[in-house]
């Protein structure tokens, strides 16, 4: 799974990465032309975990080092970035919250956890967003790099990230203006499906869980966007306790009248309603046991938000 593979690959990165720049400084041409000098000009310095940074004013090639964090609040800032790094999920390159549709144009510069330097120089970015795990000092090198803050799952925060999040990279691009406008048309469609469900939405309670390998577990506060946009919409989601076990044995702590179920494994839905455990379940009895993918709902950032609350409207009001 993507969270603990970015955290395995780190280490390869780094050396991939400190061998790619002793290449590159070692040859006075691609030192000249492709490796980054401090800027002459006026510039915004930002503030973040490894210290701060000079971004350019204006900044024009922009690369996303990562979909939700990076590439997501870029696109709904309206910013087009040159290029972006991908997750590899089962084989396909994904693009978890974002669509393809959202990057025509620039160029992938490979997988999140082991992105190509060379295609990031090749592009000569003003700007790369990159994470917390990503290698900052030698990205630095290349172009003023900014490592957007990522939630810690061990310590969520109890606040929506994904807020915090668009907020954090809209000051890096001084579109603060355009992100209190984007959360502010989130927050009027949470409205607006709170208003059409009335008073239904507290006679039902909601579950979401991960199912994969014969492992269950739920999405976190704080961490996921699907648990705080069901925690602003006010509805009763049922909270699993902690030091929970992650395994299908504690699947009846999840028993709810709706449960969505983030498919990492592509299963049919023949599979949970056959499965002598999933088919107990009150949500699967009725009907109201859906599978949703995990590029829509596994997602950190707001336009996953946005592609989560789509589906809320679906699901809650098909009986409406």
């Amino acid at each position: 799974m993507k969270k603990i593979s970015r955290h395995l690959t780190q280490l390869f990165l780094l050396t991939t990465l400190s061998f790619l720049l002793t290449t590159a400084c070692s040859q006075p041409d691609i030192q000249n032309h492709h490796l980054f000098q401090n800027p002459a000009g006026a510039c915004r310095v930002i503030q973040h975990d490894f210290g701060e940074t000079c971004v350019p004013l204006n900044p024009e090639r922009i690369i996303a080092l990562d979909p939700d964090t990076n590439l997501a609040p870029l696109i709904a800032l309206g910013i087009k970035p040159v290029g972006y790094a991908t997750h590899n999920f089962e084989g396909e390159e994904v693009l978890f919250g974002a669509s393809p549709n959202d990057v025509t144009g620039a160029a992938s510069v490979g997988n999140v956890d082991q992105p190509s330097i060379e295609k990031i120089v090749m592009l000569k970015p003003d700007v790369i967003l990159a994470t917390k795990h990503s290698s900052y000092q030698l990205l630095s090198q290349i172009a003023p790099t900014v490592p957007v803050p990522f939630p810690d799952l061990e310590k969520p925060e109890n606040k929506a990230f994904f807020k915090e999040n668009i907020r954090f990279v809209a000051k890096i691009f001084e579109r603060e203006e355009k992100a209190e406008q984007v959360l502010s048309q989130y927050q009027k469609r949470i409205e607006d499906l709170k208003n059409r469900l009335k008073n239904q939405s507290e006679k039902f309670e909601i579950s979401i869980i991960f199912y994969t390998q014969g492992l269950v577990y739920a999405p976190a506060r704080g961490y996921d966007a699907a648990v705080d946009i069901l925690i602003n919409l006010g509805v009763s989601y049922k909270i699993p306790p902690p030091n929970r076990k992650i395994s299908i044995e504690t699947i009846d702590e999840y028993d709810s009248d709706i449960l969505f179920i983030i498919n990492l494994e592509r299963k049919t839905l023949s599979f949970f309603l056959k499965h002598p455990i999933f088919s107990q379940l009150k949500a699967v009895k009725t009907n109201r046991a859906y599978l949703v993918p995990p590029e829509r709902w596994d997602t950190r950032g707001i336009l996953g938000a946005n592609q989560i609350l789509d589906d809320l409207f679906r699901y809650l009001l098909e009986d409406g």
